[in-house]
C-alpha cells in the first residue's frame, strides 16, 4: 500500500469539507434557511473546536479568523442550529449554556468541575425513546446525567478526599 502524499491527504480534507457544505446547506434549505458564510464559519469553528463549547467561546474563536463576524451573529447561528436539530444546548450546572454538534448520544456531565463526556450508548438511547413514545412525549434533546466524573470523585467541595473505606467508625457496631 502506497502512503498519501500531502496532495491526497489535502484533496481528501477539501472534498470532506466540500461534503460537509453541502450536507448543512441541503439540513438548514429544509428548514427553510439558506447557508450563509457566516453561518458556515460558526459551524466549522463549533466542529473545529470539539468538546461542548459556550458561545462566547465560539464567537473568540470566529472572531480571530474573521473579525467582521459580530457576537450576535454568532448567538443567532447558534440558535438556529439548535432549532434545525444539528446542534444541541446543553444548560450545564454552572448556568452556562454550552453546544453539542454531535449525534444522538448520552451526556455525562461532572457538578464539580463542568468537564461533559459524550458517551455513545445506543441502548440507552433506545429505551429513553422508547419510554418517550410510550408517554406520547417528544424528546427534544438527548440525555444529561449529572453526577462527580472520576477525578472529581470522592472529594469533598473544598477538594479534600471524602474517606472511602468501609469500616464502621470507632465505637459503632455493624448490623448484619
Amino acid at each position: 500500500m502506497v502512503a498519501p502524499t500531502g496532495f491526497c491527504i489535502a484533496y481528501y480534507l477539501r472534498m470532506s469539507l466540500q461534503n460537509e457544505f453541502a450536507a448543512l446547506r441541503r439540513r438548514l434549505a429544509r428548514a427553510g434557511f439558506r447557508l450563509t458564510p457566516q453561518r458556515w464559519t460558526v459551524w466549522a469553528a463549533l466542529c473545529e473546536v470539539g468538546g461542548h463549547p459556550t458561545a462566547d467561546r465560539l464567537y473568540r474563536r470566529v472572531r480571530a479568523s474573521h473579525p467582521m463576524v459580530s457576537r450576535a451573529t454568532v448567538y443567532k447561528t447558534l440558535d438556529l442550529l439548535v432549532q434545525v436539530g444539528l446542534v444541541t444546548a446543553l444548560p450545564t450546572a454552572d448556568g452556562v449554556t454550552r453546544f453539542d454538534p454531535g449525534g444522538p448520544h448520552v451526556n455525562l456531565e461532572c457538578v464539580r468541575c463542568g468537564r461533559i463526556e459524550d458517551v455513545q450508548d445506543p441502548q440507552l438511547l433506545a429505551s429513553v425513546s422508547r419510554l418517550a413514545r410510550r408517554r406520547r412525549f417528544r424528546a427534544d434533546r438527548g440525555v444529561v446525567v449529572q453526577g462527580t466524573c472520576a477525578r472529581c470523585g470522592g472529594r469533598t467541595a473544598d477538594g479534600r478526599r471524602l474517606r472511602t473505606d468501609s469500616k464502621p467508625h470507632e465505637g459503632r457496631k455493624r448490623h448484619g
